[in-house]
């Protein structure tokens, strides 16, 4: 709170010391009824933005700190508070464990379930599965983060080996996101490359432990939409209106380790689930190009997720001619620890010596739930197809449904 209280302290003083000066020097009154009050407590990019630039852009300490577009936008006669839209670039939609994990244990979760409705006699030996699915994550605009629709369509192919109460694996995965800002234009588009180590231990019967532990690497592009209209002493308004583009690249190292024990009644399966997921992401700062005047250059940014999941499982096998047929659904209910209301610094590309400033992003939901259907098919010759349905539910603007389909082949 001292450091925000400091921060708009500073913002407040060198906009009337940008205003005083215009003023002053160039003995330019601004009309009665012209000039509006700033917003109180700025934190959005766009409240930031809007505030620095208006009056002559006296946050940024008058137009001699502008070069450039940037320059035109600030330069006399005088203006007032503006009005702007800026969307924010997106980067993380915050909703606990990454698809890549949830593959990874859903693998295992797989291959465990057709393993015991076959009697086990699949589950020893070298197993090969690829998996394939398609994300539809919707967020609602509010005061922090602009709305947006992204759509995620990845891979995943590993191998894994059983033996005994033990098994191993290691798999790829990739994926691509691709996006639209709602209301405002632009969009986003990012391209994820992981490896993934994970394995399951049996200690009693009944009882496993899973764990998965993975690193992606990702690329970003960025294209936003940025405009602001200052009202201007004696003139029409005074606009700037354009894209930006811009390119950063980042990485995620993340640990899940998840336990439970299936009670096992004739053919029906049910049990508890508890798990701890560990997520660190790193994005690389960048800037961005664009002839608006408004382009930004942002610093690197780290976010650190810890999510615990406490659930149930239940599934029920069905002999079938062809095979064994097990529907399962899971239900969760996932608690953020960490990922908490972050503020990102950025600068003006067009003022670079004006300082550095701060917005901030959406606060996190601390809890919400997913809820998981599926079914394996345990056939002959090693075959298993599966397929896994998954919505996200009770989380605060933001919407998110899954569907994955995937073969394993026992050798």
């Amino acid at each position: 709170m001292n450091g925000r209280a400091s921060r708009c302290r500073s913002s407040v003083l060198q906009l009337a010391v940008g205003v005083a000066t215009l003023l002053v020097a160039l003995g330019v009154g601004v009309r009665p009824g012209v000039a509006s009050p700033p917003i109180a407590n700025p934190e959005s990019l766009s409240e930031v933005m809007t505030n620095l630039l208006s009056n002559n852009c006296g946050g940024l300490g008058g137009s001699s700190n502008t070069s450039g577009p940037l320059a035109r936008l600030c330069a006399i006669p005088s203006t007032g508070a503006g009005s702007g839209s800026f969307s924010t670039p997106t980067v993380d939609s915050r909703v606990g464990a990454g698809e890549d994990v949830r593959r990874a244990r859903r693998r295992v979760e797989e291959r465990r379930q057709g393993a015991s409705a076959d009697d086990m006699a699949g589950a020893r030996g070298l197993s090969f599965f690829v998996s394939g699915d398609y994300q539809r994550f919707d967020q609602e605009a509010n005061r922090f983060e602009t709305a947006y629709k992204r759509d995620t369509t990845g891979a995943t192919a590993g191998v894994d080996y059983s033996f005994g109460r033990w098994l191993a694996g290691v798999a790829v995965n990739y994926a691509h996101e691709f996006g639209d800002y709602r209301g405002v234009g632009g969009g986003f588009d990012t391209n994820a490359y992981g490896l993934m180590l994970y394995g399951s231990v049996v200690p009693l019967p009944n009882l496993f432990v899973d764990v998965v532990a993975g690193y992606t690497w990702k690329d970003y592009e960025f294209e936003r939409r940025a405009s602001i209209s200052l009202p201007d002493t004696g003139a029409p308004l005074r606009t700037a209106d354009g894209s930006t583009r811009a390119e950063t690249s980042g990485d995620e190292v993340k640990l899940s380790v998840t336990g439970g024990y299936d009670f096992v009644i004739e053919r029906f399966t049910v049990g508890p689930r508890l798990g701890i997921n560990l997520r660190e992401t790193t994005i690389d700062g960048f800037q961005e190009r664009g002839g608006s005047g408004l382009e930004l250059k942002y610093n690197n940014q780290n976010v650190t997720s810890l999510t615990h999941v406490v659930g149930v499982f239940a599934s029920y096998a069905i002999s079938t001619t062809m095979g064994v047929i097990v529907p399962q659904t899971t239900f969760e209910w996932v608690h953020e620890f960490l990922d908490d209301q972050r503020s990102i610094g950025f600068r003006f590309v067009f003022a670079p010596g004006a300082g550095k400033f701060l917005f901030r992003n959406e606060p996190p939901d601390r809890d919400y739930f997913n809820l998981n259907v599926g079914a394996v098919f345990v056939l002959p010759n090693g075959l298993a197809p599966f397929f896994n349905y998954r919505e996200l539910l009770g989380y605060r603007d933001r919407s998110s449904h899954t569907v994955s389909l995937g073969l394993r082949f026992a050798f």
